[in-house]
């Protein structure tokens, strides 16, 4: 049954005249209220870098060079630390929407309804664009010892998001476009509490367990058009 619904879907897919993007990135995040001394552990954070996937769908907007390309994302990181001689796992995963739109400010009034590689004119003025891109994120968050059963933690929280970026798309086809990409994104502070529950409280160090994040980001997006077989 889910092979007949995924073929279903792709079905459906091939006759939309649109295009859709695969996405890929590497995430180097910094939650700078969830960091402890040196004192408590080695590796003062618990929340390490990693790596997300996901997918788009391309809305132009009106005549101009703007467009609207809504994105499904999954983003893991783990990070070990030691604590008092028992290594402990933190991890974190995130399933987001992200409402990215691309500004290709360098050609605002060109041909939007062309892909890259079928437009006349220079390469770069064509292709970048900067992009903002707010967003709503699911967090999962786990702690586990790997020593001892002493600590499975598991707990959820949302944030909202704002990012800011930059691409470039190099057309390697009038079906396929590649585009390099690389931003920042910050989010709204979260809880985790389960926190509180591995990592003492330093004598005169005020305890917090929410945090907002600093991440930046750098990745391949592979654009699809299917109105162009």
């Amino acid at each position: 049954m889910r092979t007949l619904l995924l073929i279903g879907f792709l079905a459906f897919v091939v006759q939309l005249n649109a295009q859709l993007g695969l996405y890929g990135s590497a995430r180097f995040n910094d939650a700078p209220d969830w960091a402890y001394p040196a004192s408590v552990a080695g590796q003062t954070n618990p929340l390490g870098n990693g790596w997300a996937v996901g997918v788009d769908y391309w809305i132009p907007l009106g005549q101009t060079r703007i467009d609207l390309l809504p994105e499904l994302n999954f983003g893991h990181s783990a990070q070990t630390i030691d604590i008092v001689g028992d290594p402990h796992e933190f991890t974190q995963n995130a399933f987001s929407l992200f409402l990215n739109t691309n500004f290709y400010v360098l050609d605002l009034e060109g041909d939007c309804d062309c892909p890259t590689f079928s437009k006349s004119g220079d390469f770069f003025q064509k292709g970048f664009f900067l992009q903002v891109s707010p967003g709503v994120s699911y967090f999962q968050h786990t702690i586990q010892t790997r020593e001892s059963a002493a600590v499975d933690i598991e707990e959820d929280t949302f944030a909202f998001s704002i990012g800011a970026g930059a691409g470039l798309d190099i057309g390697l086809s009038d079906i396929l476009t590649l585009t390099p990409m690389a931003g920042f994104r910050y989010y709204l502070p979260s809880e985790w509490a389960g926190l509180r529950t591995v990592f003492p409280s330093p004598e005169g160090v005020p305890f917090r367990t929410e945090s907002s994040i600093q991440q930046f980001w750098a990745g391949l997006r592979l654009g699809i058009r299917f109105d162009q077989r």
